[in-house]
């Protein structure tokens, strides 16, 4: 009996030191790569909400954003760790790079509400591994490389160049343009590739970008998703189809179109990861989840502004168009 006692109550302890879910109100930082993800903490926030957490009684949120800076990231990171929140919660897979090995001593559980491909890019070793400290709601982008090229020769059979800007400085990027490669050598499309390491090397990439080099631009993770409302607006102007990969960036951004996942919807299905961990759950017994749906969603304002056409065909497969700042599934 004592000896059971003893295991019970090792068991209990392990549980509250793995989620802390003694502690109330959970302290869960936000640290977010720039404005454009904000989508995915009001999804989380929204999911939290819904799961009947309620704000400052069970859960308080301290929201910083690194603005693309990654040294301000990293800094901000380490302010959180010093500071012992019970969570960390991010966005993309270019964040999660620089923030896995910061909480890794301390094994601070991390989440992150949408990233390119924590597994394919090397970050996190497996989706379910029993010896992790991260999880949460992949993107898909890495994976999904290849169908959006797919998608991308039957909307625009004649297309020959796509031009792609492959960021250097993140693992995400450099791991999606190996999928892109060949991909495109079985389309038959000629890839325009431009290194870029930074979010300032994206807008001028894109502002040299003619369409007598490429006939579209196809956005891969990385430095360019810090810039995507610039870089939509320069492809618009000089008239280049650009196609991107979350629902916000075609809805909220102007990019021509998208087939991907929505920010705010991943942040909102990891809230179900985040509430586990607050009542307690170890985070390795958590695997990392791939978004609920997909969609094709088509921006008419600015195939409009470009002069492009969609055939109905493509129109009537879109599971949303977007037209005069309106969403129409």
């Amino acid at each position: 009996m004592i000896a059971l006692a003893a295991i019970t109550m090792a068991a209990a302890l392990w549980t509250v030191h793995e989620g802390r879910a003694a502690e109330r109100p959970f302290r869960i930082a936000l640290l977010v790569p720039g404005d454009q993800y904000l989508a995915c903490v009001a999804g989380l926030k929204q999911g939290m909400k819904d799961l009947d957490f309620i704000e400052e009684r069970d859960v308080h949120y301290l929201l910083e954003n690194s603005g693309g800076d990654k040294a301000k990231l990293i800094e901000m990171t380490k302010k959180q760790l010093g500071a012992k929140v019970n969570l960390i919660f991010t966005v993309t897979n270019t964040a999660l790079q620089d923030i896995a090995p910061l909480t890794k001593p301390s094994r601070t559980p991390v989440v992150f509400g949408s990233a390119a491909g924590p597994v394919e890019s090397g970050i996190v070793p497996a989706y379910a591994t029993p010896d992790t400290h991260i999880t949460g709601v992949t993107s898909g982008s890495i994976e999904l490389t290849e169908k959006r090229l797919d998608i991308l020769r039957e909307i625009f059979p004649k297309v020959k160049k796509v031009a792609m800007f492959v960021d250097l400085s993140a693992q995400s990027s450099k791991a999606a343009a190996v999928v892109a490669r060949k991909a495109a050598a079985r389309l038959g499309f000629i890839l325009v590739e431009r290194q870029i390491t930074n979010k300032q090397d994206s807008i001028e990439a894109v502002k040299k970008l003619t369409l007598k080099e490429a006939d579209l631009l196809f956005l891969l993770p990385g430095a360019s998703t810090n810039v995507i409302g610039e870089i939509s607006a320069v492809a618009k102007n000089n008239r280049i189809p650009f196609a991107a990969f979350q629902i916000e960036h075609v809805k909220d951004h102007g990019a021509l179109l998208s087939y991907g996942s929505s920010y705010f919807l991943t942040g909102k299905q990891s809230a179900r990861l985040v509430s586990r961990i607050v009542k307690g759950a170890p985070v390795h017994q958590l695997p990392i989840e791939r978004p609920e749906k997909y969609e094709l969603i088509l921006n008419l304002d600015t195939a409009k502004a470009i002069g492009v056409k969609f055939s109905p065909t493509i129109l009537s497969r879109a599971d949303a168009l977007v037209q005069k700042d309106k969403t129409v599934n």
